[in-house]
């Protein structure tokens, strides 16, 4: 499948996608893991990749960081304009080669985007080179191993685990949860390879756990989030 259609996607269901995301505690969790690890960025010049209505941009923005948002679906970036009007925000299909001169942030921040791309590694070779040679890459995906497959429900209702096959080979899903979007399946070992071989080194990896301990299993991840020095 190609972006382009992707992209079509993302564009339908820009609206629903932000009000969904704006009362989701999965959101919340998300939200909350970015506030506590970039609470120090003052001053930082930061590329908002894949910045989606514009709410991290906006954060960072508060924060004081010299912050740039871009995305490639066109009503996600109407909307960011919309809602943070004295923040830049620049229309950029991440597949293709970025309009920034080499060297020009200290942070690439991608937050939930890789796994909706088609192809990553022209993706992570355009963030290493934009990345100033001191700076860092930090991306978060839905865990590759706890989004697919289905749960398994104890006897009290509750779900317990997920009972996972087809893990290792990457594929493509389609998903309805505001609108269709397609999610490209990759295992954690695809994800760090590539940005080794693109010329980044892992600094840090969590696996925070952030499912609902109500409804389902406390301990088990639903993100995993990934750090990287240039």
């Amino acid at each position: 499948m190609e972006n382009m259609d992707a992209l079509q996607y993302w564009k339908a269901a820009a609206a629903e996608y932000r009000r969904v995301q704006q009362g989701s505690d999965f959101s919340a969790q998300n939200r909350a893991l970015v506030e506590q690890r970039f609470e120090k960025i003052a001053g930082k010049r930061v590329l908002d990749a894949g910045c989606g209505y514009g709410q991290y941009t906006g954060w960072f923005a508060q924060q004081g960081a010299q912050v740039t948002g871009c995305d490639g679906a066109a009503e996600m970036i109407r909307l960011a304009q919309s809602d943070y009007p004295t923040c830049r925000f620049d229309l950029v299909d991440l597949t293709k080669t970025l309009p920034y001169p080499s060297g020009s942030f200290d942070l690439v921040f991608c937050n939930q985007v890789l796994m909706d791309l088609p192809e990553i590694e022209g993706v992570l070779t355009e963030f290493a080179r934009v990345l100033d040679a001191n700076g860092r890459l930090w991306f978060s995906i839905v865990h590759p191993a706890f989004y697919i497959g289905d749960w398994v429900v104890g006897a009290d209702g509750r779900k317990r685990a997920k009972e996972i096959s087809g893990y290792l080979t990457p594929h493509t899903q389609t998903g309805n949860f505001w609108g269709k979007s397609i999610h490209y399946h990759r295992p954690i070992s695809f994800y760090l390879n590539l940005a080794a071989r693109c010329g980044f080194s892992l600094v840090e990896l969590t696996e925070p756990s952030s499912y609902n301990p109500k409804e389902n299993g406390a301990d088990l991840p639903l993100f995993l989030c990934a750090e990287f020095s240039r």
